[in-house]
């Protein structure tokens, strides 16, 4: 079995991952909203928990300003 995390940011957000896991990898992406123009239209993004145990740390700021 494999478990997913999914970020889904809405809007004209971007939300900034860091995925640490148990072997010591560390990932950072960054997750841009759904808005027109994204750079990822879909406005989200899966990770994988394996191997586990995994931390995330999340945050999320605005995109782009009117």
């Amino acid at each position: 079995m494999t478990t997913t995390v999914k970020v889904h940011v809405n809007g004209k957000y971007r939300a900034d991952v860091v995925v640490t896991y148990a072997n010591g990898h560390v990932v950072k992406d960054v997750v841009e909203g759904n808005y027109e123009g994204s750079p990822n239209p879909g406005g989200e993004k899966s990770f994988s928990c394996y191997p586990d145990p995994v931390s995330f740390w999340v945050s999320e700021k605005e995109a782009v300003k009117d």
